[in-house]
């Protein structure tokens, strides 16, 4: 008999149930990343109910498009084994879009994609992927260099008048440079979208700097390393979160704020 199957990309949507559907009309697969380890109650509360017809698949490694070639894999892998099922994918990610239309028109396998589950709660917020921009221009070094000093004037013989020094007509002091003042960094372009992300993980954050970094090198697109160090840097300017060694630690208050 042809399923309905669910194919859910944790990493880029974190439902928090699974809406209206039923066990007896649907199987169920929820795809992890590698550092996704923690899960909230409600969905998995959701998943159980759907005994045998559900299953976690958590991908080994990281890497640009990983989790979905995972799922592109268990689409073909579904087809042959259950001949006339359907699929749908839940993703905000449109990388899936031409594979479904050679799915749906040249295989003639039924194949959507959709943003969220109808009428599930959904923890991770859309977020406007914003273009790159170059860096800003680094603020001027203040300058180290001392200001003269000026020798004082010498005091006139007792037993004669008082002739004004030719030292202290020299008194113009070379004013010491002014400090310049840094500016705090600007927010770097996609930075609302990291903390969009890191918002809707919840307890699944990355709690290491190179988990963290691994989770930045997997966004659609990744982030090159110099782009990781600039955001590793603007999140903690901005009260995200804090570097303690290897360890990574979240100001859960900050992400009430941030719009």
């Amino acid at each position: 008999m042809p399923r309905q199957y669910l194919l859910v990309d944790f990493e880029n949507v974190q439902p928090a149930n699974l809406g209206a559907l039923k066990p007896s009309e649907w199987d169920i697969r929820v795809f992890l990343g590698q550092h996704q380890t923690r899960l909230e109650f409600g969905l998995v509360q959701a998943v159980q109910a759907f005994g045998a017809n559900a299953q976690y698949i958590q991908i080994v490694g990281n890497g640009k498009d990983a989790l979905d070639f995972h799922i592109a894999f268990y689409i073909g892998k579904l087809s042959v084994e259950n001949p006339g099922s359907s699929f749908v994918i839940v993703s905000r990610d449109t990388g899936f879009d031409p594979l479904i239309k050679h799915l749906d028109t040249k295989l003639g396998i039924a194949c959507r994609r959709v943003a969220t589950i109808p009428g599930a709660a959904v923890r991770l917020p859309t977020a406007t992927k914003a273009a790159k921009q170059p860096a800003p221009a680094k603020q001027p070094t203040p300058s180290k260099q001392p200001a003269k000093q000026v020798a004082p004037a010498k005091p006139a013989a007792p037993s004669k008048p008082a002739t004004p020094s030719k030292t202290a007509a020299k008194t113009t002091r070379t004013p010491a440079k002014k400090a310049a003042v840094k500016k705090a960094p600007t927010a770097l372009p996609r930075q609302q979208e990291v903390i969009d992300r890191l918002r809707g993980m919840k307890h699944a954050r990355p709690r290491t700097v190179k988990t963290l970094r691994s989770s930045l090198a997997s966004f659609n697109p990744p982030f090159a390393d110099a782009d990781i160090d600039r955001m590793l840097a603007a999140l903690q300017h901005a009260g995200v979160l804090r570097v303690e060694g290897t360890k990574i630690v979240y100001d859960t208050h900050a992400f009430d704020t941030q719009t």
